[in-house]
């Protein structure tokens, strides 16, 4: 009997506010195809988890303790880790997301949008492809009229 093999998408969250990784946890696991390896309060966590569960995607709130996301997916990329980051922030200023896409997240996007737009962020950086919500994007947009 032949069986189908069915790619799911291993995401660790990454936020120091537990309410918020619940509510992600909720609105990924019901997509189907992604399952949530792991969840991790701080920057630290996040690390371990990464090096030990080899998620495909990391959701790291825009500020991860002890640092802000553009150097804490600098971290991520000095060790190595072949992960796709997509960063959540309740702020849109457009250096916040400019840095953290410098630094080598894949992704921004508003935590306000997380209902409408979370897993279709995952399965586009999971891809290998750049990410903007339409709020980051207009917030961008904005700033450089």
């Amino acid at each position: 009997m032949a069986t189908s093999e069915k790619h799911e998408i291993r995401v660790l969250i990454a936020d120091d506010f537990d309410v918020l990784r619940k509510v992600i946890r909720l609105f990924l696991e019901r997509a189907g195809d992604i399952v949530v390896v792991d969840e991790a309060p701080d920057l630290n966590d996040a690390l371990a988890s990464t090096g030990r569960l080899q998620p495909d995607v990391v959701i790291m709130n825009d500020y991860l303790p002890p640092i802000d996301s553009a150097h804490a997916t600098g971290l991520f990329r000095a060790q190595g880790f072949a992960v796709a980051i997509l960063i959540i922030s309740m702020h849109l200023e457009p250096d916040l997301i400019r840095r953290s896409l410098a630094g080598g997240a894949n992704g921004f996007m508003h935590k306000d949008e997380i209902g409408d737009h979370l897993v279709d962020a995952v399965r586009h950086v999971h891809q290998g492809e750049s990410y903007l919500s339409p709020k980051a994007g207009q917030a961008l947009d904005s700033a450089d009229e």
